[in-house]
């Protein structure tokens, strides 16, 4: 069977025409076609439009005809997890194995995977005014269904993310994380591993350690810093007050945090938030884990971090065509800015 076969076929049982994954012949790079997902509801699409008001409005609020629908994958307090409706990844769309389209010139696949919403109850809560306890709560949440996914022999990496305001990506005015689970390694992560791997063969030690190191000594970039963690403004900062929240010992998987480690990690990253929102109000925001392929048990000179990526700006054509991003706030000083 072809992916145009079970497409038509899913399509003719649903009305939903799976993902399939396309790669770039040039550069190696994986990308999603995702034409499913332009269904999905949209509380921003229109400036002058007002997001859901009522429960009964928004398909996450406990209670609505959303939330009745939908199957809980987990359930707790505050917070519950389903499956994502538009997913970019889709667990029934087959095998992992590539097809050769076009006389064998391309390379595309199923877009194999889980795609998660991790969904906090209550639609007043804002990621960036979240306590402490919530986002270490959400984080846990995300970490429990990171190692129930893992266990699925056809996931290679996983992504969680969190997209916050219409500028960033959120198509529904309800707090929310996804959990992107894909059946091939972040192109973002192949390179950062290649970089890092590079680094490591001539230094024998972890580019990510050594950084920590470096900013620890030098200051100028740290934003806040607790007993497990460290958030620091990069050197090479592509956004104007982009964050890393890194852990200072050396990790390579996000998913063997404690839970005494990922309080820490909700501490860190809810008071960066927090600065941000008041030097920034309103500001959207993506916020998104780097971490090992789960193909792998660990690793000497990679390192799992969380970026926090406000979207204040928007890529010109240099930036679009050249791949070089100008950053108009120099990190030191966005770090000034968010230390004081």
């Amino acid at each position: 069977m072809s992916l145009i076969d079970i497409n038509k076929k899913l399509q003719q049982e649903s009305g939903f025409i799976p993902p399939v994954l396309r790669q770039n012949i040039i550069t190696s790079d994986w990308i999603v076609i995702a034409p499913g997902r332009s269904r999905r509801p949209d509380d921003f699409i229109h400036p002058k439009s007002e997001p859901a008001k009522s429960k009964d409005e928004c398909p996450f609020c406990v209670g609505s005809k959303g939330y009745k629908e939908n199957e809980k994958i987990a359930n707790g307090e505050n917070i519950y997890v389903i499956e994502n409706k538009y997913p970019a990844f889709y667990e029934k769309t087959g095998t992992v194995r590539s097809y050769y389209p076009e006389e064998g010139f391309y390379r595309e696949r199923p877009s194999v995977g889980q795609h998660e919403v991790v969904i906090i109850k209550d639609h007043k809560q804002s990621l960036t005014k979240f306590s402490k306890t919530l986002t270490s709560e959400m984080f846990w949440a995300i970490l429990e269904r990171y190692n129930k996914i893992k266990e699925d022999d056809q996931i290679t990496q996983i992504t969680p993310i969190y997209n916050h305001g219409p500028d960033a990506g959120a198509s529904i005015d309800h707090p929310h994380a996804q959990i992107f689970a894909s059946g091939i390694v972040a192109n973002t992560v192949n390179r950062e591993m290649d970089g890092a791997e590079r680094y490591f063969g001539v230094n024998g030690v972890c580019v990510f350690c050594d950084i920590i190191k470096h900013e620890r000594k030098e200051k100028s970039r740290i934003i806040f810093e607790n007993e497990y963690f460290l958030a620091f403004a990069p050197f090479a900062s592509r956004y104007p007050f982009e964050t890393w929240v890194i852990p200072k010992r050396h990790q390579s998987q996000f998913e063997t945090s404690s839970r005494n480690e990922i309080a820490e990690f909700a501490d860190a990253t809810t008071e960066v938030l927090r600065r941000l929102e008041k030097i920034l109000p309103n500001l959207s925001l993506n916020m998104y884990i780097r971490t090992l392929p789960t193909t792998m048990d660990s690793c000497d000179y990679y390192h799992w971090y969380l970026e926090i990526a406000p979207r204040l700006t928007t890529f010109g054509g240099f930036e679009m065509g050249s791949g070089v991003i100008i950053n108009i706030i120099p990190p030191e000083k966005a770090a000034e800015y968010l230390k004081n």
